[in-house]
């Protein structure tokens, strides 16, 4: 039985590395089904940290304190459409996990300006609050560590350069604010990549149970395959026909569909073992089910044991059922298997042939009509071997 290739393991340790793009599709459907409910969040959380601090700037810049309400209630009602537009509609991760440090970004510029039109003293200590921007920006963002890298360059150089137009007669307020600034940056970073590792990691764990569930379903199908097949003709063995055979008596009862149960042995098999010898009768059991099989394709093949076989198959009437019977009878004759030793001097290899339709006619069992099946396979045996015998 031919199983279809089984894809690369995923490794754990490539978490830190670029997801092939093999495994892309995979990963952007894990992380909108497992993070899009956080990114969601995080920018509802962002929106709504942004429009709060309205009332710092009422008590530390009272003076641009109107215009603060008016540029925050436009850009959050601004933001919040962008994000019914974004996670309602898009399925773009890049997206889904840059939208709020994009946001974060214009709202820092939009801040510093406000700052750099107040005439307020307490603008030097306001400025440190800056530092919400790139540690909220690279707290949310959970796929691309690349994207919330270049936009935190970003958002720092508006902020320190924003702080150095705020101070430019005082280089100590801005190295101050730069060494309480960077270990800030560089943390967020920090924690940003071991988030966007963490997500990587996730995948791939989920991605390896299902390996691994694939794997288990694979050996299944071939402990269930190795189970109902014999191992030297590769068809159906004795439990598969029983099986097989109790679910075609089923469906015949429930939609009355009927079959035909052939019974098949091969002539004087005992004699061309002891003369042949084993591996040559292997060989012509084998031999035998190949044409057997190619014969009676529409229908189910199976080694009963020893030299004989059954067979299963959906027939309509017993004229297709006689004529089935017969060409099994002359395509292993035709096959040509010398068969020297057999008591009527034939010369070569025959089968012979008992069979019945099954139909649940008359009380009818499975089991009787295989007994059926048994006698009539043993009359034509009796009658002479190489031949059919039919149920009227």
């Amino acid at each position: 039985m031919t199983l279809p290739e089984q894809p690369t393991r995923p490794r754990l340790r490539d978490a830190s590395r670029k997801i092939p793009e093999t495994l892309r599709p995979a990963f952007n459907a894990y992380v909108v089904e497992h993070y899009r409910g956080f990114l969601l969040a995080i920018n509802l959380i962002a929106a709504a940290a942004y429009y709060a601090y309205v009332f710092a700037d009422f008590i530390l810049i009272p003076d641009m304190a109107m215009t603060s309400l008016v540029v925050r209630t436009s850009l959050v009602a601004w933001g919040l459409v962008n994000i019914f537009l974004v996670f309602r509609y898009s399925r773009n991760l890049l997206l889904l996990d840059l939208l709020m440090p994009v946001h974060d970004l214009i709202c820092a510029v939009a801040w510093f300006e406000l700052l750099k039109r107040s005439h307020s003293p307490d603008i030097p200590t306001f400025v440190y609050a800056s530092v919400i921007f790139v540690l909220l920006g690279n707290l949310g963002v959970r796929v691309s560590f690349k994207g919330i890298a270049l936009i935190s360059l970003l958002i720092s150089g508006v902020v320190i350069g924003n702080v150095a137009l705020l101070h430019p007669n005082d280089p100590k307020a801005l190295l101050v604010f730069v060494v309480v600034y960077l270990p800030v940056l560089f943390f967020s970073l920090f924690i940003a990549w071991t988030n966007v590792v963490s997500v990587r990691r996730a995948f791939l764990a989920d991605q390896d149970e299902r390996w691994q569930q694939a794997q288990l379903y694979d050996l299944n199908q071939r402990l269930q395959a190795l189970a109902i097949t014999d191992a030297l003709t590769r068809v159906g063995n004795r439990r598969a026909f029983d099986q097989h055979l109790h679910e075609r008596w089923m469906l015949m009862e429930q939609q009355g569909q009927p079959f035909g149960l052939l019974l098949v042995d091969i002539d004087y098999f005992k004699p061309f073992n002891d003369h042949y010898g084993h591996q040559a009768g292997d060989h012509c059991l084998a031999d035998v089910a190949g044409v057997m099989a190619q014969c009676v394709a529409e229908g189910e093949l199976f080694r009963y044991g020893g030299e004989e076989f059954a067979i299963v198959l959906p027939l309509d009437d017993h004229g297709q059922l006689t004529a089935l019977a017969k060409r099994l009878v002359h395509q292993v004759q035709a096959l040509g298997i010398e068969h020297r030793h057999r008591p009527d001097g034939h010369g070569v290899l025959t089968v012979s042939v008992g069979a019945a339709m099954c139909n649940g006619g008359a009380g009818q069992t499975a089991a009787e009509v295989f007994e059926q099946c048994d006698r009539l396979l043993y009359q034509a045996k009796q009658g002479g071997r190489n031949q059919v015998a039919v149920a009227p």
